[in-house]
């Protein structure tokens, strides 16, 4: 029993569309009995339903297996409270570009997503799948010993298989495993490059391999532009752009700089945050 694992692919279908030839390779090799994605499907990279669209062909060739990330419920928040300030800047113009970029099809199918999985294969021991956490799609529980051991307490399946931290690992705690999957469309594990997982069943446990998964990120920035994403999303493209580059959080590191010149000036974490203070922060960074 063999599973290829996706996990972050924030709309960088070039390197979906890689990473799915790998899994055809390995179908016609050894085999794949389906595939589990992690959440994050969507948001920063150009051309969403391009992602929409090699995940529906996915599903026509491959069992498929999905659950919801914390971007899937930022757009599904936005459905629902339009007038929540999104607009074409730093703060929220990628999501805002994402957002019109979908279908009501589209948002209903991740409404329709649970944040927590359980897979039960015939003769394989039992997986949970999540994004973050079993109960919370932007919790962090890597590297926290005892949320792991919380979680690994109460899922049902043997292994717990989380994404979001766009970085790979492994811990253990009551007699079960959790796997972090790497990101596929913006890793930051620091030049290990794009990845996924390959899970295999071996005498009633679970074992695995991280795959690398390349494309050419030059043609990729140029969809920046042509996208006009670059523009509509200002500092916060550059950012992804670099981190498509260089696997370091860019974005993490930016927006906690901007947030700290602007509290000097007595702005809050309340406000959105001026467009000003995203400019000084990257230039500090030296991101523009």
């Amino acid at each position: 029993m063999r599973f290829a694992v996706i996990s972050d692919i924030h709309s960088n279908f070039m390197a979906l569309e890689n990473a799915l030839c790998i899994v055809e390779e390995q179908r016609r090799g050894h085999g794949i009995d389906g595939i589990i994605f992690l959440g994050d499907y969507l948001t920063d990279f150009p051309y969403p339903q391009n992602t929409l669209r090699l995940l529906d062909e996915c599903r026509a060739e491959f069992p498929c297996y999905f659950v919801r990330g914390n971007r899937e419920d930022y757009l599904i928040r936005h459905r629902y409270a339009p007038e929540d300030g999104w607009s074409y800047t730093s703060s929220s113009g990628s999501l805002l570009y994402t957002y019109e970029n979908l279908t009501k099809d589209d948002l209903d199918r991740f409404e329709a997503m649970p944040i927590c999985l359980d897979i039960n294969p015939e003769g394989a021991a039992g997986i949970t799948a999540c994004h973050g956490s079993p109960k919370n799609n932007k919790e962090w529980i890597m590297n926290r010993p005892q949320l792991i051991d919380k979680y690994t307490a109460d899922i049902g399946g043997d292994v717990l298989l989380c994404g979001h931290t766009h970085r790979g690992g492994v811990a253990e705690a009551n007699g079960k495993r959790v796997i972090f999957c790497p990101s596929v469309g913006l890793p930051q594990d620091r030049n290990h490059g794009s990845r996924m997982l390959i899970l295999e069943s071996n005498r009633g446990s679970w074992r695995y391999r991280s795959v690398s998964v390349d494309y050419d990120k030059h043609k990729m920035l140029t969809e920046f532009h042509r996208s006009g994403l670059y523009e509509r999303a200002g500092v916060w493209a550059k950012c992804i752009i670099r981190s498509m580059f260089d696997e370091h959080d860019h974005a993490a590191r930016c927006v906690a700089l901007a947030w700290k010149i602007a509290a000097a000036d007595g702005i809050s974490g309340g406000q959105v945050l001026p467009e000003k203070y995203w400019e000084a922060a990257a230039s500090e960074l030296s991101l523009i």
